[in-house]
């Protein structure tokens, strides 16, 4: 269990990007992927998946997955994120998600949890068996999601949508200005062509205690 939404998941990828600043995946094109495509695991600076293409991924395409100390003392840490061991500034441009969840339908074209400032911006995502974009957390937050298409979504399962969330613990954190907070920086979704058709219930689902979201100016 990556954090305290509803996926669960692996962290391993046919490409894993973990204790990395400005890594780049650019221009590759990933087809019949037995389980996740890239892995952009605990501490990674800056990275950026940029004009690739995932195709008939057996479970999620692209995953931005950080780490807190969930171990020692009951687990009493788990919340502490002010460490700096997660992805942040992680880029996702340009690319198409299609035929996602063969296998694993705990799926999206792109998955975050325990992960900050994201930007999502000019992707397409469609034919999956759940989600196109799923955030399983309010950590950090500060995350842009624009101008990006989604559509056939949810054609294995109900209930969300083409982008989806969860808050269902508290983090602690320094990203919103500096200082340890459990509140989170706001996240914008604007300007995205957004259908919900299939089993998505909602164009963005904002599910159990999500805050903190700005969703304006889209075309749903």
């Amino acid at each position: 269990m990556p954090s305290g939404g509803d996926w669960a998941l692996e962290r391993m990828g046919a490409l894993l990007l973990e204790g990395v600043e400005d890594a780049s995946v650019e221009k590759v094109k990933m087809w019949k992927i037995g389980g996740n495509g890239v892995m952009i695991s605990k501490y990674a600076m800056r990275s950026r998946v940029v004009d690739s293409e995932f195709v008939w991924m057996g479970s999620t395409a692209v995953a931005a997955w950080g780490w807190t100390d969930e171990i020692s003392d009951g687990g009493i840490h788990g919340i502490d994120g002010t460490g700096g061991d997660f992805p942040r500034y992680t880029l996702i441009e340009r690319n198409v998600f299609r035929e996602i969840g063969i296998f694993e339908k705990q799926s999206s074209g792109f998955f975050q949890a325990k992960a900050a400032q994201t930007t999502l911006r000019h992707n397409m995502a469609f034919n999956l068996a759940r989600a196109g974009f799923n955030f399983n957390d309010g950590f950090g937050g500060g995350d842009e999601v624009y101008e990006n298409v989604l559509f056939n979504t949810c054609r294995e399962s109900s209930d969300h949508g083409p982008i989806n969330s969860w808050d269902r613990q508290p983090f602690v954190t320094t990203v919103l200005n500096g200082t340890p907070t459990t509140q989170m920086d706001w996240r914008d979704v604007t300007r995205n062509i957004i259908i919900a058709n299939y089993g998505g219930s909602k164009e963005v689902d904002n599910d159990d205690g999500s805050l903190f979201y700005r969703i304006h100016h889209n075309f749903m």
